[in-house]
């Protein structure tokens, strides 16, 4: 039993630093590729923060296509009604294009957000 418990804490210590690591690396890119003037992980700024998309997004079936596909081609008024359903108040009603990134880094990015803890 002993060994088990402490299975369980190692195994808790080994995902909650690889959550705080994705945190870390989703916070890393949106500096890199220009997001986080908008995005931040935890708080609403002009768009949505990124645990609110990956809490909306998380189990959809074309959950990361979409997400690409509006990283690379922009969005318009996509999260006003989302926004209210989250409680958090969106500044933008669109979201432009992001020329500076290829659809490589939006999947990574997209991958990153949807691996962050909802809870």
């Amino acid at each position: 039993m002993k060994n088990f418990l402490v299975a369980v804490a190692a195994a808790g210590v080994v995902l909650t630093g690889a959550l705080a690591d994705t945190t870390k690396e989703v916070e890393k890119l949106a500096k890199q590729y220009g997001c986080s003037g908008c995005h931040a992980v935890d708080k609403a700024k002009a768009g949505p923060p990124y645990r609110i998309i990956a809490k909306e997004y998380k189990g959809k079936p074309n959950a990361k296509e979409t997400l690409v596909k509006s990283i690379l081609g922009g969005s318009m008024m996509k999260w006003q009604m989302k926004g209210r359903k989250y409680k958090i108040k969106i500044k933008m009603a669109y979201m432009p294009a992001q020329h500076g990134v290829n659809k490589q880094q939006a999947e990574k990015i997209v991958d990153l957000i949807l691996k962050l803890d909802t809870k």
